[in-house]
């Protein structure tokens, strides 16, 4: 799997012990299988993670988990719903772009960026998409990882009101 943008760039550690961590199920293989998958063996990020199911290849997809750091940003938990319901209510539009890319290039995408809220308020934002392969060798799973410069304690009064746009550094 090619993270060299993530080496490149990223300032967060736990970002870059997590494309390492990816890195290394992968092995010699395209990208890292769905079995390999355990959050349990990243609890560094435990809160900050999210899995993506990907459906019929990429034409929708479904939150299979979604961590407290995600639902604190976005006003609600997404677990068990699908893209394309989120979609229709006119929320998250933004986001089957960066999942039809990861599935399409088989490949990790990061996004470095700020978070900017309606009230204009802001945060650092790192994020960080990893494929993982089902027994087809076909994208099957995203995981999601996030890092930020507010606690999460903090990122409930930071955020205000309304979703965040992303704004890429």
């Amino acid at each position: 799997m090619d993270f060299s943008t993530v080496y490149k760039v990223s300032a967060r550690a736990d970002i870059l012990r997590l494309a390492r961590h990816c890195d290394g199920l992968a092995g010699t293989h395209p990208m890292p299988h769905r079995r390999d998958l355990s959050p349990a063996e990243v609890t560094w990020l435990l809160g900050r993670l999210y899995l993506i199911d990907v459906l019929d290849g990429g034409a929708d997809y479904s939150f299979r988990l979604f961590g407290i750091f995600w639902e604190k940003m976005y006003g609600t938990d997404l677990t068990a719903q699908r893209l394309s319901e989120i979609e229709a209510a006119g929320r998250l539009t933004a986001l089957r772009g960066d999942y039809d890319t990861v599935v399409a290039a088989r490949e990790p995408l990061f996004h470095p960026g700020r978070l900017v809220w309606p009230n204009k308020r802001s945060i650092h934002y790192e994020r960080l998409l990893v494929p993982f392969s089902g027994d087809d060798g076909q994208v099957s799973v995203i995981l999601a990882a996030a890092g930020c410069d507010v606690s999460l304690d903090d990122l409930v009064l930071h955020r205000g009101k309304g979703l965040p746009r992303l704004v890429l550094d």
